[in-house]
């Protein structure tokens, strides 16, 4: 699965009046399935992981095995939930007034 992810970003900040991790949900609503699980993840994610954290997992392209195992998700799903999870603090970071890097 390929993201754009500058275009996935200008969705979800044109988004105001969501919350960052809903906007970056209905952002990538193209390639995010309605898989529930993948949603809770990534909120989990979110919640667990900062801004740097984030950004190594999906360079990386990392899949915990066993965290993906415990969610019942696969490997793909997995991989979405970190790129919402990334795509919410990078807006996150621009409605704060930092860089989205």
């Amino acid at each position: 699965m390929q993201i754009d992810r500058e275009a996935a970003l200008q969705r979800a900040l044109a988004m105001k009046e969501h919350s960052c991790l809903d906007a970056a949900y209905a952002a990538l609503d193209g390639a995010a399935s309605k898989n529930d699980q993948v949603s809770e993840l990534a909120g989990f994610l979110f919640d667990s992981n900062d801004y740097a954290e984030l950004k190594k997992i999906c360079a990386d392209l990392q899949v915990d095995k066993e965290q993906a195992r415990e969610w019942k998700v696969t490997d793909a799903e997995y991989c979405l939930a970190h790129e919402i999870a990334l795509l919410a603090r990078r807006v996150e970071r621009i409605r704060e007034g930092l860089t989205a890097d």
